[in-house]
């Protein structure tokens, strides 16, 4: 009888064992995927486009110049809202997700 308990927790214990290092090989490798690097748009037809963005409530795409912990540039989807302090906010409702925004780190921006 001991002997089956312990065959079934040694089992558990590398199914376990197994499923962790799976799950932390799937989270390092997504974070290390690079985008397609897009051009640098000017900085009036950044403006430009957050503000057509905005109030028309479009879906985008914006590509982020790299940032303290990033080493490459990144995308993040979402719709722009601007916040009663005049910060920029991109909410991805779809992954509950919700980004402040330097618009001066925007890269690329587009219509998705």
């Amino acid at each position: 009888m001991q002997n089956k308990q312990t065959s079934s927790i040694k089992y558990i214990s590398q199914n376990i064992h197994a499923s962790y290092r799976q799950f932390l090989t799937e989270l390092t490798t997504a974070a290390e995927v690079e985008v397609p690097l897009l051009p640098v748009m000017p900085a009036f037809q950044r403006t430009l486009f957050l503000t057509q963005a905005q109030t028309r409530d479009y879906a985008v795409m914006l590509q982020m110049n790299p940032m303290l912990t990033q080493t490459h540039p990144y995308n993040i989807h979402g719709h722009l809202r601007t916040l009663a302090s005049g910060q920029l906010v991109l909410i991805n409702r779809a992954k509950h997700l919700t980004h402040l925004i330097d618009p001066d780190q925007i890269r690329y921006l587009k219509r998705v």
